[in-house]
């Protein structure tokens, strides 16, 4: 069999409607268009959830997105300048950051759970991206981010974190991650030579982490050696030796604003209150973090640009009080997908990179 046949064979058992595309479905009868959504509607609510699943050859491609990309190119003019390379690869073995509530709003999997609401994504869908496959995986996936009243958690970008771990730290350094989150930063730090210890509450994420390891270096990759623990971050920062680090680097978690699983370790469950968290978890993890650096070590810790906490100014006041010198704070720019929050009209989102030097 020739390898056009065989892309015909496999083309043939997709259903019509997954290969239909928004300006097509426009031109159909009412009726039709109502029994294009009833059917995808069923297929999705028979396969499950679409979650990413990358062939082979996507896994070697997008690892070697993040291990080619030239790190300079991130940090350029005063800023980081975002790509979403290696993205897809980090966001594949994280299936629970579906589930994850943001705020008062839906988490993509409680849009998809609902047969209503599903049924009008998939509608929207249709009606939005003329000239996209709007009932596929990718599409429904895009969808269920962005349907109105509900709201995802984003992954850090291995790009920018690969970027930022070989501007800070030296070949053969060691990088400490206490709130290792969804695997952004790993992957950038697993395009470098550096050794990276990540610290993270949920054991679901952490095997996620192993998973991913396992599977790039199936595929003949070199990687650093890594270590993660399960725990809280403010408890286990004790237990690593003085000046172990060379590179602290992470993004601590906006108090309550993504409540990442209901786990007693989660830290907005033991610490209720801001002013509580920021006391009890906040400082004390960059207050370690200070003496688990080496002199002349950097931490490197991301906040964002707008009313969430912590901000520059509360980050820069423990800093400084746990003895940190300041040293930057890089933009780090966003490229906003069209579709994406469009009521502010902004075409780049921003969030802050704060460096501090022991």
């Amino acid at each position: 069999m020739t390898e056009n046949s065989r892309h015909e064979k496999l083309r043939s058992r997709i259903p019509d409607f997954l290969v239909l595309k928004g300006c097509d479905w426009r031109n159909l009868s009412r009726r039709s268009r109502e029994k294009v959504v009833e059917d995808a509607f069923q297929y999705w609510r028979a396969s499950g959830f679409p979650y990413h699943r990358l062939s082979r050859i996507e896994l070697r491609r997008d690892f070697s997105r993040v291990l080619n990309h030239d790190w300079e190119r991130v940090c350029r003019d005063g800023q980081l300048i975002s790509s979403n390379g290696g993205l897809r690869l980090a966001n594949a073995y994280q299936p629970s950051m579906w589930k994850v509530r943001v705020s008062r709003y839906m988490s993509p999997m409680d849009i998809f759970r609902d047969d209503r609401l599903l049924k009008a994504a998939i509608g929207r869908a249709f009606l939005i991206w003329p000239t996209r496959y709007a009932a596929n995986a990718s599409s429904l996936r895009r969808m269920l981010k962005t349907f109105p009243s509900a709201a995802s958690v984003s992954n850090y970008r291995p790009a920018v974190a690969r970027a930022v771990i070989r501007k800070f730290s030296r070949p053969g350094a060691k990088v400490v991650d206490f709130c290792a989150g969804y695997g952004g930063r790993l992957l950038g730090a697993l395009a470098t030579d550096r050794f990276y210890l990540g610290i993270e509450p949920n054991g679901s994420q952490i095997r996620g982490f192993e998973r991913m390891q396992r599977a790039i270096r199936k595929e003949g990759f070199q990687l650093p050696d890594t270590r993660f623990v399960q725990g809280a971050a403010e408890q286990c920062l004790t237990e690593i030796p003085a000046r172990f680090a060379d590179l602290v680097y992470s993004s601590p978690p906006f108090f309550n604003w993504e409540r990442y699983s209901n786990g007693a370790l989660q830290s907005f469950r033991r610490y209720p209150t801001y002013d509580r968290w920021q006391a009890n978890f906040l400082y004390p993890v960059i207050k370690h973090s200070f003496r688990i650096l080496r002199k002349g070590g950097f931490i490197a810790i991301n906040v964002t640009n707008g009313n969430r906490r912590p901000n520059l100014v509360e980050i820069r006041s423990i800093a400084e009080a746990c003895k940190f010198t300041e040293v930057a704070t890089y933009p780090v720019v966003f490229p906003k997908v069209p579709y994406l929050h469009p009521r502010d009209g902004k075409s780049v989102k921003q969030e802050l990179l704060m460096i501090f030097q022991k």
